[in-house]
């Protein structure tokens, strides 16, 4: 497996693990702690005092409480304090914005109070409090969360029933008042409470027909049976899933090891071969040598050694230090070809371009789609060159196989994330991750690819201290192709080398190869940087409560 041919697939990855809410483009903070008291009254209504503490992580403004009413009630008389200090208060559609501005890093507690009219429902058999202080669309988190439910006198026969994130929370004190000690809540989660007490502590208000204690009873046995079946399905979720995902994650672990292991062996065969410097045969172009052996990521510099390649092959001729000139059309590759029609179509006259044009071409933005185009065409054409050699092995069963495994722990993150087996949903995340870079990026390289890239390598490490007398040497082709190499792979090295390796050649016979790879290579870095450059709160809620009523929180 190439690190190269996986990294689209890891970046895509990580892209997607920063998509954020929107939410997270708004002020950073943290509710640590809430709590919430409901004082009930003789008359039905209910006052509400709320506590609520902010760590902040930005400078910020305020915070927001949102509050939807419950069909047949209302939410009078809002208001918001620090330290008993008042705070400014402002309201649109049920949603509260408390002016309490303040810098990073500070915490503070804010008490926030209002009254519920007609918060009670009175039967023959009770009176209840059925409310949701918070619903599904909320975008907060709240640390550590406690709902406070007191009658307006003690009540000896209280009973009570938490749903969602409150279910089995619920603790009836001697007085009769009723605790809901819901720990850490998530964001997007409803928090529903619900408290039946004596009809007789609310003699103001009028009774309503029937019976209200049986239905909480049956929401309980549904609750108490539903947990029963999930406790269950989730024991059966365990003996099925686990043995699969560690059954299934070890063959794709082994199977990845042994596909190293054969990877890596082939390499080191290679590599322990004796090396003698020396020029290999021209057996792709040097654009393409570069994109295979240095880098799928071709620097502006790999443009100066395409432009002596071209030199080399005789299609270019250089007439100065920065001028150029069109001698033939006819190319090896497409690549080529599309190299040609930017600088001398595009940038020059079709017959000559210089460096100062290159430079003030790209410079005027109106020209940085076509240039952006023009080296996109090059470096596919570049990459489909290399592609062509095919250096790289097919292995369609093994990755199709691995394609399905991947499919196979997508499936079992489900299953096992619905029963909230989650260290074991993580572990099936992590391995079907896995299962599919190996099915897209496995492709090791031939013995051939190896040893193409071996000697392209120790090559340019060779001519690091190479001698001039060994390079002189070499034959003009060999200096043309080694140093046009070295330009696209070692920058500095090419620079160091530049008078000795090129000094031997003619300016004036019709083939030059002296250069400033220095000069070309800042113009084309230029080039690339100027046209890179231009192409480059919490929701209230929605009152989706189960006992109607909801809200949420946030900052700004």
């Amino acid at each position: 497996m190439t690190g190269k041919k996986l990294l689209p697939f890891l970046l895509a990855s990580v892209l997607m693990l920063l998509v954020m809410p929107a939410q997270a483009l708004a002020v950073d903070f943290e509710i640590t702690e809430v709590r919430i008291d409901a004082q009930l009254n003789e008359d039905g209504t209910a006052d509400v005092t709320e506590n609520f503490t902010y760590q902040f992580e930005d400078d910020f403004e305020g915070i927001t409480r949102g509050l939807i009413e419950k069909t047949g009630t209302t939410i009078e008389n809002f208001s918001a304090t620090e330290n008993d200090n008042p705070l400014k208060v402002e309201t649109e559609d049920g949603v509260y914005k408390i002016y309490r501005a303040g810098e990073d890093d500070e915490t503070i507690q804010v008490e926030l109070t209002y009254q519920i009219v007609g918060a009670i429902e009175k039967f023959e058999d009770g009176a209840q409090f059925y409310w949701s202080f918070i619903d599904e669309s909320n975008e907060s988190e709240y640390g550590d969360m406690t709902i406070s439910v007191i009658p307006p006198a003690e009540s000896s026969s209280t009973e009570a029933l938490g749903y969602d994130e409150a279910y089995n929370t619920e603790m009836i004190t001697n007085e009769g008042s009723t605790v809901f000690e819901m720990g850490h809540v998530p964001d997007g989660e409803n928090v529903t409470v619900r408290a039946i007490f004596e009809p007789e502590l609310f003699p103001a208000l009028p009774q309503q027909d029937g019976t209200i204690r049986d239905d909480l009873a049956a929401d309980r046995e549904q609750f108490e049976n539903e947990a029963a079946i999930f406790a269950q399905n989730q024991q059966t979720a365990k003996n099925i899933g686990i043995p699969v995902i560690a059954i299934a994650g070890a063959l794709l672990l082994a199977g990845i090891l042994l596909a190293w292991l054969r990877s890596a062996q082939r390499k080191r065969k290679i590599n322990n071969y004796p090396y003698e410097f020396f020029v290999p045969k021209g057996s792709m172009s040097i654009p393409a040598l570069l994109h295979f052996t240095n880098s799928i990521y071709l620097s502006p510099n790999v443009i100066s050694a395409a432009i002596l390649e071209l030199m080399r092959k005789g299609n270019i001729r250089q007439l100065s230090e920065d001028h150029f000139e069109l001698i033939g059309r006819n190319t090896d590759h497409p690549h080529e070809e599309t190299l040609i029609g930017l600088l001398f179509d595009q940038i020059g006259d079709s017959r000559e371009f210089t460096l100062e044009q290159v430079e003030a071409y790209t410079k005027d933005e109106d020209n940085h789609d076509a240039y952006n185009e023009a080296i996109d065409k090059w470096t596919k054409g570049i990459s489909a060159e290399v592609k062509a050699k095919e250096f790289h092995e097919k292995h369609p069963v093994l990755r199709w196989t691995a394609g399905a495994l991947s499919v196979l722990f997508i499936g079992l993150a489900i299953y096992t994330g619905i029963y909230e087996i989650f260290p074991w949903m993580a572990a099936s995340i992590a391995l079907a991750m896995l299962a599919f870079g190996f099915a897209i990026g496995y492709s090791p390289i031939t013995f051939e690819g190896h040893e193409v890239r071996r000697n392209w390598r120790k090559l340019k490490v060779a001519m690091q201290e190479l001698p001039a007398e060994q390079w002189n040497r070499l034959t003009k082709d060999e200096k043309q192709r080694a140093y046009a190499y070295l330009l696209g792979s070692d920058q500095k090295t090419a620079e160091r080398k530049a008078a000795v390796f090129t000094s031997a050649e003619s300016q004036m016979d019709g083939s030059s190869f002296v250069m400033n790879p220095v000069f070309m290579t800042a113009i084309f870095v230029s080039a690339g940087t100027a046209t890179s450059a231009s192409a480059s709160g919490g929701v209230p809620g929605s009152g989706t409560g189960i006992g109607g009523g909801g809200g949420g929180s946030g900052a700004f």
